[in-house]
């Protein structure tokens, strides 16, 4: 169970690299032309095409940062694919993940970047958890053990680094 949970921490790595970089452009505003909203009726304004566009490609970046760790592991590797092919997967199932707990806010009358309640709170940070779960599973072949330890312990990585990125000036929450 050790082996699975640390497994499941390392997999969070290139989303947490990829997320950083990602609030690094949204606060430099890079790549301004790309800050329109997907469709800001239906997931409103902060889900935009640069995020669709730059998590996936942050995220593979992340990934092949675990290159070194990968080589060194060897046999015992924690991916057979290309790294940088688990992190595109794994930025796009993170920001597809996003959108099905967008547009219920919305319906909701929730406004972006709003958390009135705890349930609010909780499925804003286990929506892209286990999107990001399910592809490793489904596409990159990680047992079940690791993924479901991945969706459990994902939240609280995700409030830690909005923490730190709201420290750093980042991001304008802590949640």
């Amino acid at each position: 169970m050790r082996n699975a949970l640390l497994i499941a921490l390392y997999l969070q790595v290139p989303i947490v690299i990829g997320g950083v970089l990602h609030m690094l452009a949204v606060t430099r505003n890079l790549l301004p032309a790309l800050r329109v909203p997907i469709h800001s009726d239906l997931f409103g304004v902060n889900k935009t095409w640069r995020g669709m566009l730059l998590m996936p490609l942050l995220t593979a970046f992340g990934a092949l940062l675990l290159w070194p760790a990968e080589r060194w592991l060897g046999e015992q590797a924690v991916f057979s694919q290309p790294l940088w092919w688990v992190g595109l997967v794994a930025g796009l199932a993170y920001v597809l993940a996003e959108l099905p707990n967008s547009w219920l806010k919305r319906r909701l009358g929730i406004a972006p970047g709003a958390t009135p309640s705890l349930w609010v709170l909780l499925g804003d940070q286990l929506d892209s958890g286990i999107g990001v779960a399910l592809a490793y599973w489904l596409v990159l072949d990680q047992p079940a053990t690791v993924c479901l330890l991945y969706t459990l312990t994902f939240p609280l990585t995700a409030l830690l680094v909005k923490r730190l990125l709201y420290r750093g000036r980042l991001k304008q929450s802590a949640v």
